[in-house]
């Protein structure tokens, strides 16, 4: 007579380990009740055990492996996958409450982004989100994402789209752990030399320049990414940490090039001069809300390694882009930039000098550069 031995049969389902102790007493020719007395457990527990109302114990899996000779290792595996395949089909009836929670989120970005296909059915929908935010469940989701949200440092003049935000942030983490594998400590007295870097780069090409920005920073053990802007979250760049690694993330949002190169530093910014491991999300081109000390420090540092105090009198004073352009070729930077900062120190967003104000998207550059 063959008996059944657990660990010689492979599945394509989850076996109740109930029923396969069945099979093996009735190939063996012996009742529950005979098997509870060879085995000293009550016949209650052992037809509890048949029918997968109780759990098939590492006790009960050793004295099996004692009474009938299979291995207990075999039982409490069949016995894990069962019930891990129950919870998993809770878990997927559960799904189809979610469908309203993922309408909360844009579907044309989440399908550009690959987080879903467009075909997906609500509850796919909601169990591929629901491992994109590496959450359980809404509830979680609402825990880790969105009551933190309160607390970020942000402007106040507009209202934000707090789900929109939510994939934003995510997108950002999972391109800075892209990066982050093998990078070193973080290092302040880097990250404050890398900054000082920058306004040199600003005269390269947009994809060069960020590229370059993109490898200095990591040198310091910072993950600077860019995201796109998804609609409805007004965000021009953003500083948090994950793990022990700062993440600097941005967008493109106003398309003009020395206004992104400003976000950059801002958020470079927030990581040296704010290292409480902070999340602090901007919404545009400079930050707007005057009012929050930290966000004016950021404000001072992005433009004093622009455009040093000791050259802002010569900058406003340029009567021509020619003699803007002159002064850019002194200090190193783009025009466009200094053209930025007059334009934001004298108020005068017009004039000769606003055709240097270099535009574009960093996608597409990025794309193009690939």
């Amino acid at each position: 007579m063959t008996t059944y031995t657990p660990e010689e049969t492979a599945f394509d389902w989850s076996p109740a380990p109930g029923r396969l102790l069945q099979r093996e007493i009735d190939a063996r020719g012996i009742t529950q009740a005979q098997l509870a007395a060879r085995t000293g457990l009550s016949p209650k527990h052992i037809n509890l055990v048949v029918k997968g109302h109780a759990p098939l114990s590492p006790d009960v899996a050793v004295t099996l492996e004692e009474v009938l000779g299979t291995s207990a290792d075999a039982w409490l595996r069949l016995e894990a996958t069962f019930r891990a395949s129950q919870v998993r089909q809770e878990r997927r009836e559960a799904l189809a409450g979610y469908t309203s929670w993922v309408t909360n989120f844009p579907k044309d970005v989440l399908v550009k982004r690959k987080v879903i296909e467009p075909a997906d059915r609500p509850e796919t929908v909601a169990a591929k989100l629901l491992g994109f935010f590496n959450v359980a469940s809404p509830e979680a989701f609402d825990k880790t994402f969105l009551e933190p949200m309160a607390s970020y440092k942000r402007s106040q003049l507009h209202r934000i789209d707090p789900y929109s935000t939510a994939l934003w942030l995510r997108l950002a983490e999972i391109e800075a752990s892209k990066l982050l594998d093998n990078a070193p400590p973080y290092d302040a007295k880097r990250l404050r030399k890398a900054a000082s870097q920058l306004p040199s780069l600003t005269r390269d090409h947009i994809s060069d320049a960020f590229l370059e920005a993109q490898r200095l920073l990591l040198r310091a053990g910072v993950a600077l990414v860019f995201v796109p802007e998804v609609d409805g979250t007004r965000i021009s760049g953003v500083s948090r940490w994950i793990g022990g690694h700062p993440l600097v993330a941005v967008t493109s949002r106003y398309k003009w090039f020395d206004s992104f190169w400003f976000s950059v530093l801002h958020e470079i910014a927030h990581v040296l001069l704010h290292p409480k491991r902070g999340t602090y999300i901007d919404l545009s081109g400079k930050a707007n809300d005057n009012a929050d000390d930290q966000e004016t420090a950021a404000n001072e540092f992005a433009e004093n390694i622009l455009l040093p105090r000791e050259h802002r009198s010569r900058v406003i004073a340029a009567r021509s882009s020619e003699a803007l352009e002159e002064l850019a070729d002194e200090l190193g930077i783009a025009p466009g930039v200094l053209a930025g900062q007059r334009a934001f120190l004298t108020g005068d967003w017009g004039g000769p000098w606003a055709r240097l104000r270099a535009k574009g998207d960093l996608e597409d550059a990025l794309k193009e550069d690939r």
